[in-house]
């Protein structure tokens, strides 16, 4: 049975959805899991870190027929939701890891199908999907905080696992790959190509890593700049997915309109002006504001950047060293500012780690964007 690129969409993005949900779920449900699990501080900063690392081994799997990784990772996921409630304390480490696979695994899958089966309108494609994606980021506090209210962090994940195994059954049957043959251009030659991918892969080591600072951050830096209450310090963090939200479903427009290295140029200087805007902020209003505004211009610039890579690598699977690379700077970041502002006695100081990384991707730039050595000559069926 034909399966049209359109239709197959129309089941990614759900699923995309769900794998957001199950990547960020775990920070909003941690307060329950330390508590019922007993875990200390250090304990529950190991829990990110196995989970984290789980993320980006998953991604390094992702060779070869995607559709098959993403049905595998899905059912993957099911059977870790239904287990995590009753995984002895003693195997919660190796068995997050493993959970941390079958979540990275299936959402790196849709961003390399993406990549390989809809070449035309890659960025604008890869833009709607996080779109989805960071819909599933804000519904993960929301879910976690309503099923907390009415049962325990047990129904959470069952929850999450009935999700899972109705995705499985969708893309088994809606999900199909195209083969895809290899580039044969100067850049994408031997040496030439591992420097790409080292170039690129530094860029999403950066990108992600302070993505995932500012959303660690940015609740306990409003906690203590305006001593408002933990609720509504939890709330800045909604603040800033809400920019991400709205502001890939304009990129997505945007596209239309401008070219993918243009909007990146213009999203990375205005996110670095936002940052700055961030740190030096007094006032709760000035405070919102700057954070909205920071989620809404940091939301471009992974979806157009892999867009850029795919456009210029051999292979559509160089990109999961990319991407598994870019989890490890998700893990390293958030760990950092800690540091920094252990040691400096100032959050604020910590902070300035995301405008020195906003200069740094800046300056990369030129290398992201350049034009291809020389055109593609192979389009993928």
């Amino acid at each position: 049975m034909s399966i049209s690129r359109r239709a197959m969409l129309l089941v990614l993005h759900p699923v995309f959805a769900l794998t957001g949900i199950a990547d960020v779920i775990t920070g909003p449900m941690l307060p329950a899991l330390a508590r019922s699990l007993h875990l200390s501080d250090s304990q529950s900063g190991l829990l990110f870190f196995w989970i984290f690392t789980g993320m980006a081994t998953g991604a390094l799997l992702c060779r070869g027929d995607y559709a098959r990784i993403l049905t595998g990772g899905l059912f993957a996921l099911t059977i870790g939701c239904f287990c995590f409630p009753w995984i002895p304390r003693t195997a919660l480490y190796p068995f997050i890891f493993l959970f941390g696979i079958s979540i990275g695994a299936p959402m790196t899958a849709v961003s390399l199908f993406a990549g390989r089966n809809y070449p035309t309108h890659r960025a604008s494609v890869l833009t709607m999907l996080n779109f989805t994606w960071s819909a599933g980021a804000i519904v993960a506090p929301l879910l976690a905080a309503r099923l907390l209210a009415v049962s325990s962090w047990h129904a959470v994940y069952l929850v999450l696992g009935c999700a899972a195994g109705l995705a499985t059954v969708a893309v088994l049957f809606t999900i199909r790959d195209s083969p895809e043959t290899a580039r044969e251009t100067p850049e994408t030659a031997g040496l030439r190509n591992l420097r790409m991918v080292g170039l690129f892969s530094l860029f999403f080591f950066l990108e992600v890593g302070m993505e995932s600072m500012f959303g660690a951050w940015i609740s306990t830096l409003v906690l203590r700049m305006t001593l408002t209450s933990l609720t509504l310090a939890a709330a800045a963090t909604a603040i800033y997915w809400t920019g991400f939200l709205i502001s890939r479903g304009l990129s997505s427009l945007l596209l239309l309109q401008l070219r993918p290295g243009r909007l990146l140029g213009l999203s990375l200087l205005m996110a670095l002006g936002a940052s700055v805007l961030l740190i030096a902020s007094r006032s709760p209003g000035l405070l919102a504001a700057a954070t909205l505004l920071l989620g809404a211009t940091l939301a471009p610039i992974f979806p157009v950047a892999l867009a850029a890579f795919f456009d210029r690598a051999r292979h559509s699977s160089d990109s999961r060293f990319v991407l598994a690379v870019s989890g490890f700077g998700g893990s390293l970041f958030p760990w950092l500012v800690g540091w920094v502002s252990s040691l400096s006695g100032s959050l604020r100081t910590g902070l300035v780690v995301g405008p020195a990384t906003l200069l740094a991707m800046t300056t990369m730039l030129p290398l992201i964007t350049a034009p291809r050595a020389t055109p593609d000559r192979v389009s993928v069926s």
